[in-house]
């Protein structure tokens, strides 16, 4: 009884000795933290990459990729082989297709191949949701898990239309037992959910999906595989053919949360000449009459109207979505007219291309501190990763005055 009287009294006397902190002192601390915190950003950005530091090299939710494949058909009574990347209008026309990223001279529509990431599941995860209340719900952007991992159901939203790549109900290609692949806009149902399998051995059920992995995807509605077919031109469909996709990263998402204000790849903008005009194309502008196909420096209500709006276009495999910094190599396009913007090889006049007359020569650009190009920095090795921070929206790029200008790289 002794003994215990003796261990209560240890108890409270330790309690009693603690130190004690007045509310003042408490709201002093957090005070300070708040300083702190505000003081050491750049430590805490460096630390948020020390953790996402498999952001490059894991898949995850949020992240933007592109699926691409190793085609080989027929051509001029050979047969040839190129590397083509799935793509889809969503508007008007919702059927995928195959587009061309092989050829440095002719530029793919790198936006009509974007697919956002919106949703990961395990397939029992899924069988649940599906079966609960007999309902088939809307799970855009909920749960899941952050890093995309083998044998997991994935939901992909076309970034262009803001539709889900889904396996749809008609058959329009030779294969009756195929499917159609194209987009719509609701993600309910099992019709735009599809599991994700290794093609290596190396890899296995379960394990993160490496970026650049080769890939088999199944429609979770039909059980078939996504399948590259060609009859005429490329189609993609849904068929007991396997295709093996490669996954190619454009853009991760926590890094661009991150980096917001800075230019990434595939940003839209407005290019100004001093503080009140901008780029743009008068409106009178022709590319049936060279006179017409003119780029001009324009005020007023030209600042505000879409004939100023160009899309920045980074020239690489891979990545396309990446921070934008100096000493890489890019094209701009016109938003309305889809047209590139490039500099006449006889004439030296900055004008609009089309397309298929886009080559490397004629619309690369490249954004550099002073007048003098790096080329051993053109001829290294392509980068790998989202890059660094370098260039923000507001800084003055095009005045030389300031030291950096965006120059026609020949």
């Amino acid at each position: 009884m002794r003994s215990k009287r003796r261990r209560e009294a240890r108890h409270i006397v330790s309690h009693d000795n603690l130190r004690r902190f007045p509310d003042s002192a408490t709201n002093a601390s957090e005070s300070d933290i708040s300083a702190f915190l505000a003081r050491n950003k750049s430590i805490l950005n460096a630390l948020k990459d020390f953790i996402d530091v498999d952001s490059d090299q894991y898949v995850s939710k949020g992240d933007i990729i592109s699926l691409t494949c190793v085609a080989s058909h027929p051509k001029d009574g050979a047969v040839g082989s190129e590397r083509v990347c799935l793509s889809t209008e969503g508007f008007g026309n919702r059927m995928c297709t195959l587009d061309n990223v092989s050829d440095k001279d002719c530029p793919p529509d790198v936006a009509m191949c974007m697919l956002y990431i919106d949703n990961a599941l395990s397939v029992r995860a899924l069988q649940e949701m599906m079966s609960g209340d007999g309902e088939m719900k809307s799970t855009s952007g909920s749960g899941g898990h952050k890093t995309l991992l083998y044998g997991h159901a994935v939901q992909l939203k076309h970034v262009q239309s803001e539709m889900y790549l889904a396996c749809l109900s008609s058959c329009s290609s030779n294969d009756k037992l195929a499917f159609d692949v194209g987009v719509q806009e609701s993600n309910e149902g099992e019709a735009c959910w599809w599991t994700i399998h290794p093609a290596s051995k190396q890899r296995s059920e379960g394990e993160k999906v490496r970026v650049g992995d080769d890939v088999i995807l199944v429609s979770v509605a039909t059980e078939r595989y996504l399948h590259m077919a060609y009859s005429k031109n490329y189609m993609v469909i849904a068929s007991f053919h396997q295709t093996l996709w490669n996954i190619s990263s454009v853009s991760s998402g926590s890094i661009r949360i991150r980096n917001m204000g800075f230019l990434f790849g595939n940003d839209v903008l407005r290019l100004f000449h001093g503080n009140d005009e901008c780029l743009t194309i008068p409106e009178s502008w022709d590319e049936r009459h060279p006179q017409h196909n003119m780029v001009i420096y324009e005020g007023g209500g030209a600042v505000s109207q879409a004939r100023s709006l160009w899309r920045i276009e980074p020239i690489r495999a891979k990545w396309h979505g990446a921070l934008v910094g100096f000493d890489q190599v890019f094209r701009i396009r016109h938003i309305t007219t889809g047209r590139y913007l490039g500099v006449h090889e006889q004439h030296k006049t900055v004008q609009l291309y089309h397309k298929d007359k886009a080559t490397y020569n004629l619309t690369a650009f490249i954004m550099c501190q002073n007048k003098d190009i790096k080329k051993q920095l053109l001829d290294e090795k392509e980068e790998e990763g989202m890059g660094v921070a370098t260039i923000r929206y507001g800084e003055t790029v095009w005045n030389h005055n300031f030291g950096s200008v965006i120059k026609h790289l020949k």
